[in-house]
């Protein structure tokens, strides 16, 4: 994500929340490219400090960028988890007819974002059994083939997750 540095400058530069897309016009707050500013860090502190308990980041942020950031593409820099669980791809794919390829949106991003719900995140404990009835379906092709790479992918995030935690923290 190296590139993301040769942006021109701007204060705040973020992908839309592509899933929420068109009911609300927000930004998502899981990629930001931020220049440093003591400016914009007192309006930040400013902004959480009138905030009340039911604001979050999300809207902190879009309070103070919504019409003013560089909005970046989210195809490649903010792709979540559960849109291999999802029956449509139209939000993801801004494209009612581009056909939805779960391992080219895997090998395009660059990040991807826990977010399952009512799946915990993969910090958190899972129980076993709600993470295999909450995986992806798998999906009928042409003739009698299956193809369950929406699921194998979906499956890895949370195994990997717990197998990288566990070589890092046991």
């Amino acid at each position: 994500m190296d590139e993301l540095f040769l942006l021109p400058s701007i204060p705040v530069a973020m992908p839309r929340a592509y899933w929420l897309f068109p009911m609300k016009e927000i930004l998502s707050t899981m990629l930001m490219l931020i220049e440093p500013s003591e400016v914009e860090f007192a309006r930040i502190m400013s902004e959480m400090d009138a905030a009340s308990s039911n604001d979050y980041d999300m809207e902190i942020i879009n309070s103070l960028y919504r019409n003013n950031a560089m909005v970046l593409p989210h195809r490649r820099y903010a792709l979540l988890t559960g849109e291999f669980r999802s029956e449509s791809h139209a939000k993801y794919l801004g494209s009612e007819i581009e056909p939805w390829d779960p391992a080219r949106a895997y090998n395009e991003a660059k990040l991807v974002h826990f977010s399952d719900w009512p799946l915990p995140k993969p910090w958190l404990h899972i129980d076993e059994e709600l993470r295999l009835e909450l995986q992806p379906n798998c999906t009928n092709t042409t003739g009698d083939a299956v193809d369950c790479t929406a699921r194998i992918i979906w499956n890895s995030f949370y195994t990997d997750f717990q197998m990288k935690r566990k070589e890092i923290c046991s």
